[in-house]
Formats: C-alpha cells, structure tokens, sequence
C-alpha cells in the first residue's frame, strides 16, 4: 500500500470537514520568491470512487496520477487521491495505512422493495440481508428503509435493531397474476404496443392461444385487450409509488454527513423495452438515480429474479416457458434497475431467488475502500449547478464504481461547518437542510393545494364543486409527482387520492381516466400494511370498488377486487362486490356461458356472511331470472329477504319475485309481490309500471290508468330505488366515504 502519513492531508481534511477549499504554494510563485512562499486558495470537489479488481477486492496503492477526471467531457486536474479503508482490524476507518477520527464512519441504507417479492421469496432474501449485516463493521451505522410501508430506521450502530427490524419485513406482492390470462411480462407490453397499432403478432398469437384459434370468442378478445390495457396502467401506477418512496429516501439521505452507500433489493417491476408500448416508466429511473448521486451514495442493486420461478409457477402453465421468452421477462423487470444504478454510477448484481448470499458477500468486500479524489474545477464548472462527471484509471482489468453527478457550488457559497459527532448508538441525525445541502421535496402544485384546501373544509358538495372546475388531468398528474398535501399523514392523503381518482373516471377525458387508473394503482401500494390489512386498508378497497360499479366499470373493479380480497378474506363487501362486477360484465354481454357458474360461486360465497347474505340471496335470484332458472331464484326469495330491515333490499326482493313469478305464469302472485313492493317503496316507479302491465294483461283497465296516472302525476325528484340496483354498491358510497374520511383524520 502506498504509504500515507497518519495525519489526514490538507486536501482530504478539507473535503472530510465540508470546507471545498485549501491553501496550496504556486509553484511559479516558490521559484521567483524564494525563500518565501506565496499561498494561492484552490478549490477542490470531492469525487469518490471504488476501483475493483476482477475478483471483487478494492485496488490499492494508486496515486492522484493514476486517475483521469472529465467533467462534463473536459479534463480536470485531480489535486490528491486518499484511499479510505474501513477493514482494518479494530474495526476503525483509516486512510491511507493510518486510522484517522477525521474520517466518518460508513453509513449504509438497507433498502427493501417488498412490493416486488412474494413473501415465500422475501423470507430467503431477508435471511441474507440479515447476514449482511451481521459482517459489517460494528461502528458503521445501517439503516433500513422496507417500501411501501415496512419498517423505517435511521443510520445507526444498533444493529440488533436493524435485525430485529428485518424479522419484520415481508414480500408484499400479490400472489396471483394481475389478468385471468396469466400473461408473462413480455406479452402484456407487446400487446399494448399491438394495440397501440391497431393489431400485430403477439395480439393475435395470444388471443389464439387463450380464445380459440377458429373462430375465436369476441368476448375473450375484448376481455383480453381491456385487462391488459388496464393492467398496464395498473404497473405504471405502483411504479410511481415504490420509485416515489425510493426517491423521497434519496432526498432523505442528501442531509446525511459523509459518503453514503445504498443497497436496493428488489424483484423488479415491468417496464417497457419497445417504443409506443407499456407500462411506460419513462425516465423515473433515471431520475431516481441523479437523485442518489446527488445525495453522495454509492449504489448496489441486488435484483433477485423471480421469472423462473413465476414462469414454471403452476398457475402459470398456459404461459410459452422457452428460455429466450425467459430471458427478455427478466430483462423487462430489471430495466428500470439498470437506469437507476447506472446513472448513480452503482453495481447492478443479477441472482436468482435463495441464491443471493454471494452476491451480498461480494458487495461487503468491495465496501472495505473507496478513493476520495480532490479535483480541481474550472471556473466555469463553478455554477452550483449538478454536472456530469466520469473517472478513469491508468490500471487495466479493473472495474470502477462511482457516481455520474456531481453539484459544483458557486465560488461565492460559504463551505459548510464540520457536523458534530454522534453518539456511537445513535441514529445520525438529519440536520436541518440548507439550500446547498438537500434538493427539495417534490412541490405540491397550487391548483392540487387548492383542492386539498377545500377537501380540508370537510364539506363534501364543496369538494365535489372544485373538482368540477378543476383541470383533472393536469392536477391528476400534478398530485401523483408531488409528495402530497399532507406528507405526515398517509390515510387523508389516500382518502384524497380516492375521490380525486373517481373524478377523473366519472370525466369521461381520456387523459384523467388514465391518470385516474395510475393513481388507483399507486394507492392501492401505499394503503397497504405489510402485517397484514387493517379496517382503514379494507374500508378504502370497497369505497374504491362500490364506485367503480356506480360507473358501471367492471373491468377496473375487476383487476383489483379478487387482489383485495387476499388481502381482506373476511370483508364480506368485496365478496358481493366481486360477483356483482362479474353480472356487470354479463349484463354488458362481456362473458361466456361458462362464467355463470362463477358468478353464482361468488354471489354464494358473499352469502356465508350475515352482513350481506340477504342481499347477496336477492341477486343471485335476480341472476337466475336472466338465466331463465325461475324456480332456482325463487328457492332464494325466502321470508328473511322479503322482510329485510334494509328497506330498499326487500323492495329489490319483492320487485325480483314478482317478476320470477310472472315468467313462471303466474300472473296473481306476482300482481301480490309488486303490490307488496309499492307497500315497502310508496310510489316506486318501476313497481307501478310493472303492476300496470299485468291488469292490463288480465283486462283490468281502470285499476291500469289509475297507475298510469300516478305515475305521471308523481313528483319529478320521487326517488324509486330499483334504478340504482345495477349500480350494485354505489347506493353506499356517500356512507362509505364519510366513515372512510372520518377514518384518515
């Protein structure tokens, strides 16, 4: 190793305590002046580098020459290349082959993307975390950071903590596939690109494959278009969630003291690798990853592949299991971890499921050393502005790992002031930012502030009022790529993101409604609870699902409400709720006839609840009359139906019975049940109407325009339920979102 005083050099004391300048002699200035020296101030940038042999050990022994330093293409003198090494054996941090107190100790964030694993893979990735951590150095400080909303611990030497916090941590993602069609990754991105063209190869292929290939279904072929559709804006939206969170820790991590490193484990999400296709993740990688070199950190990305295994999983066995379609799943889900860490200047590590140990061992050695290069900008670098910044070294057959970006001050910015020392079991603190410090948060546009004004005020109407008046794709779009009205409080801002999502269904523009999907999305991501859903988590998946049936949407409700009941088995709503989204399909002729069994499962199994068994009895009667299975449905209709407590269910009831008795032909039974339905609902519309037509039937004429003249006589705002019934739990919504509201306060 190159020999290195124990004392710190000026240069690296400058960059270590924050001050970006030092005094140095003029060499022309030593020669004309001799024997006194003329002392010139040089400002220096910090760049931090690892340079890494092939087998995975850090490189000693190089000297300022052996590096070459451009920023943004231009060479740059590189003043002083210290070697900062924490491998030493007491543990301590040293520079050079000295320990110096000078030098900070390692601050390493622990970030787990749970979204991305089943909790069968989690466990087998959290057990190498944990091991990870257990060969670290006991004066570094670990923090942990399980997204969406696992646990969060600052930097600190408490390591137990750190375990003990990982014990927590589990897979989030839905153990089913998003679509009936078990699709692979690859399928649904060139479909959207098919049917971005009209028609193409993977369409038709697939709709052969799951359709028919002679004379295919034109309701499986509509199925499959809209959910893949649907499920691409579905990836777009839990995107902005896990990369949104992951950028608010990079923006976090900017206030940290010294050089940070970032260990990202995740399972990837689908990203598009073909123009005009989706899900389209745009550049939000990038971003995320300019953020992290912003903030100093060093990035190692562990992408644990799930596509084997999800590829060859059973339910997935209508899937094409060739080893290149294999090959490209993998590539979709690790692209955006490819932007990420290689505009941080990071380390991307490729490993399947249970095999990560390796990978991790490899990224505790190359941890061990890193450079610290003082470089010397040009005058016009000096703009306070983020630059591109690429290093190279004399030596071959060695890798180099560094960040890409780094932000010059102005000449005129004061250096900051050394930060205080912490205590060793303590977290680091995060100091207040200052303007050179931390980027600032993600701003909250005006015209979302203004709404979430009015949404503060509590009155619903005058919500409702402002949203009518807003530009919902632009504030749509604004709220999701900001960090939200109220940062602190993560159940009033989902209460928010629902009413704002369902506005921008109900416009009928076709830029809100995909903003609306995207942010539905990115909710259903942060309302979780990685323990397992609470009453706010349940409550808000049935608002969202009763007012996606009011605007007769059942193949958006569809997408997530079998997901939701994973997640809320015992939510009897979401049950109803899954069987009447199924009707709402069949009722738009949307299904096959090997689909009503399904529905009548489903109505069945909302019927083992007390909370919903009579009205989950009363439509699968009504369901049955559409099947022509009269007698079935009338088996349903039993005393406890007829006699509901809930008015407007036994109005249903005895309006269905009527109308399974008069298609059974018999004419006065059912004239008896619309009788008894006009006793429930005094003046119901459809009763009377119903009523009418059968006197007539039977010649009873004056008691027929007797109705017909109530009917025309009624008041206009007479309000006759069974016009809301194929609305299905829309009725509720009012309900639903006030004790939601009431909820997130």
């Amino acid at each position: 190793m190159r020999p290195v005083s124990r004392r710190v050099g000026p240069i690296l004391a400058a960059l270590l305590a924050g001050s970006a300048t030092f005094a140095q002699a003029d060499p022309q200035q030593t020669r004309e002046q001799a024997p006194g020296r003329f002392r010139v101030a040089v400002d220096v940038v910090a760049v931090d580098v690892q340079v890494i042999d092939r087998a995975g050990l850090p490189v000693p022994n190089l000297g300022p020459e052996s590096f070459t330093v451009t920023i943004e293409g231009r060479r740059r003198r590189v003043l002083s290349a210290e070697q900062i090494r924490s491998d030493t054996a007491d543990g301590n941090v040293s520079v050079g082959s000295g320990p110096s107190s000078s030098v900070p100790g390692r601050v390493i964030m622990l970030a787990v993307d749970c979204i991305s694993f089943d909790a069968t893979a989690s466990r087998d990735v959290i057990q190498s975390v944990a091991e990870f951590v257990r060969g670290l150095q006991p004066d570094d400080h670990i923090g942990l950071s399980a997204y969406p909303n696992g646990a969060q611990i600052a930097p600190t030497t408490d390591h137990g903590a750190i375990l003990r916090a990982l014990n927590t941590v589990v897979g989030q993602r839905d153990g089913s596939s998003l679509t009936q069609f078990q699709l692979r990754p690859t399928e649904i991105i060139d479909i959207t690109r098919d049917l971005a063209m009209g028609t193409g190869p993977t369409l038709e292929t697939v709709v052969g494959r799951v359709c028919g290939r002679s004379n295919p279904d034109p309701n499986c072929r509509y199925l499959l278009t809209t959910e893949v559709s649907n499920t691409a804006l579905y990836y777009e939206g839990q995107a902005t969630a896990s990369l949104g969170m992951l950028l608010t820790l990079m923006t976090q991590m900017q206030a940290y003291p010294g050089r940070k490193t970032l260990l990202l484990v995740s399972g990837g999400m689908i990203a598009s690798d073909s123009p005009g296709a989706r899900p389209d993740l745009g550049s939000m990688g990038i971003q995320v990853g300019r953020a992290a070199a912003a903030a100093n950190t060093a990035v190692y990305t562990l992408f644990i592949d799930p596509s084997l295994h999800d590829q060859f999983a059973a339910e997935t066995q209508r899937g094409d299991r060739t080893v290149e379609n294999r090959s490209r799943d993998s590539a979709v889900l690790m692209r955006w971890l490819e932007q990420f860490a290689g505009t941080a200047g990071g380390a991307l590590f490729n490993v399947q499921v249970a095999n990560a140990g390796p990978a991790l061992a490899r990224i505790r050695n190359e941890l061990t050393s890193y450079y610290l290069l003082g470089v010397e900008p040009a005058e016009e670098d000096r703009d306070g502005r983020t630059h591109e910044v690429s290093v190279k070294v004399t030596r071959s057959n060695v890798t180099i790992r560094g960040r890409r970006w780094v932000m010059i001050p102005k000449r005129s910015v004061t250096a900051a002031a050394p930060r205080a020392s912490t205590p060793a079991s303590a977290p680091i603190p995060a100091p207040a930012p200052g303007p050179a410090d931390v980027a600032p948060l993600r701003a909250v546009p005006a015209d979302v502030t203004a709404l979430a004004n009015a949404f503060d005020r509590g009155k619903g109407d005058a919500f409702q009022q402002a949203l009518a008046g807003a530009d919902l794709p632009r504030v749509i779009r604004g709220f999701r790529l900001s960090e939200g009205p109220w940062p602190g409080n993560r159940q009033r801002t989902a209460v928010f993101a629902l009413e704002l999502a369902i506005a921008g269904l109900r416009s009928g523009i076709r830029d809100a409604r995909d903003e609306a999907g995207r942010l539905l999305a990115e909710y259903h991501v942060r309302v979780r609870e990685p323990a397992g859903a609470d009453e706010f988590e349940c409550l808000w998946l049935v608002t969202e699902a009763s007012a996606l049936e009011g605007l007769v949407m059942p193949e958006n409700a569809l997408l997530f409400i079998p997901r939701a009941l994973q997640r809320c088995p015992e939510n009897p709503r979401l049950h109803l709720a899954n069987a009447f989204a199924l009707e709402q399909q069949w009722l738009r002729g949307r299904t096959t006839a090997a689909q009503d069994p399904e529905i009548l499962n489903r109505y069945e199994q909302a019927m083992k609840f007390p909370e919903t068994e009579t009205e989950a009895r009363v439509r699968a009667a009504r369901f049955h009359y559409g099947l022509g299975h009269f007698d079935r449905g009338l088996a349903l209709l039993d005393d406890r139906t007829l006699s509901a407590q809930d008015l407007e269910i036994r109005y249903y009831a005895q309006v269905i019975r009527g109308q399974l008795l008069r298609a059974s032909g018999r004419p006065d039974d059912a004239i008896a049940a619309y009788r008894a339905a006009l006793i429930t609902w005094p003046g119901a519309q459809s009763a009377r109407v119903a009523l009418m037509t059968l006197l007539l039937n039977q010649g009873r004429r004056d008691e027929a325009a007797a109705l017909a003249d109530a009917v025309q006589t009624a008041p206009i705002d007479q309000y006759d339920p069974w016009w809301a019934y194929w609305l299905g739990d829309y009725r509720m919504y009012a309900t639903l979102i006030d004790k939601l509201r009431a909820l997130g306060q």
